[in-house]
């Protein structure tokens, strides 16, 4: 049968690692840096809380790829932070489910305008590093900040739920996601009937102490009673980009488009803890 021929250059480009089977952590017998190991969610989550600093010197020489579990036929996500934690580089997401998971990759990746890449800190570079997420010791990891988020009000927030007399009852509810210490969760009381201008002036206080791998996520929900509260909007930022003082937060849609008008008004703060 006839052969396609193909220019040995055009070739060369197309594959740049080569798929391995994951045969444990060997630092003394490091790989070459262009395989790359494939693992499911259960077996990643297994390696960074069992062995989170073997897994972060694997991921300073090598590539590693993580996949949902085959279980998740609803196409729903895992926390990708986890991963990001231990510096698994390529965190395969099901992009088609909206959700939390999807706002916090939408939100790792604002800081480079959507290239797709991110340079990891130095401390998951290090293949000699002594990090380990879930165990937070001394070291340049460790900048402790208190964050002071003050929700002031909110602008022009739409009515998701259209029911003939619907009226939205606001409730802001501001997260931290990052290694396990610092994750955190506040949120203000609902106010009722008023979607247009929402007023709560309620201060909530974080403390992070590791913040380049920490991001902030402000999420509006309209409270319901009797059933599950309705997603209004929401904001994910890394937490070294936030900027401090009095900022109009421009809220995105459950697909993750901007809102032409919906906004919440905060005032940042951050210091040295």
């Amino acid at each position: 049968s006839d052969k396609l021929k193909l220019a040995k250059e055009l070739s060369d480009t197309v594959v740049y690692c080569r798929s391995v089977h994951f045969e444990g952590f060997d630092g003394s017998n490091p790989r070459p840096s262009n395989e790359m190991s494939s693992f499911s969610e259960g077996k990643a989550l297994k390696l960074a809380q069992e062995s989170g600093t073997s897994f972060i010197r694997h991921n300073s020489r090598q590539l590693s790829r993580i996949y949902p579990a085959g279980w998740r036929t609803d196409s729903s996500n895992y926390n990708p932070v986890d991963m990001w934690n231990v510096g698994c580089q390529i965190v395969a997401l099901n992009f088609q489910t909206k959700g939390t998971e999807m706002d916090i990759y939408q939100g790792r990746f604002q800081e480079n305008g959507f290239c797709g890449y991110v340079l990891k800190p130095d401390f998951l570079q290090d293949q000699n590093s002594k990090f380990n997420p879930r165990s937070i010791t001394e070291g340049s990891w460790r900048m402790r900040k208190k964050l002071q988020v003050k929700v002031i009000s909110g602008q022009q927030l739409p009515k998701v739920n259209k029911g003939k007399n619907s009226i939205v009852d606001p409730r802001v509810i501001v997260e931290i996601h990052g290694v396990h210490r610092d994750n955190d969760k506040k949120q203000t009381r609902v106010i009722d009937n008023n979607g247009f201008n929402p007023y709560w002036n309620e201060t909530f206080e974080f403390d992070i102490d590791v913040p380049r791998l920490a991001l902030v996520r402000f999420m509006v929900e309209d409270f319901d009673t009797s059933t599950k509260n309705d997603f209004i909007g929401q904001f994910t930022a890394p937490f070294p980009s936030l900027k401090q003082g009095y900022r109009h937060i421009h809220l995105l849609t459950k697909n993750g488009d901007p809102y032409p008008s919906a906004t919440i008004f905060v005032r940042i703060n951050i210091l040295d803890a």
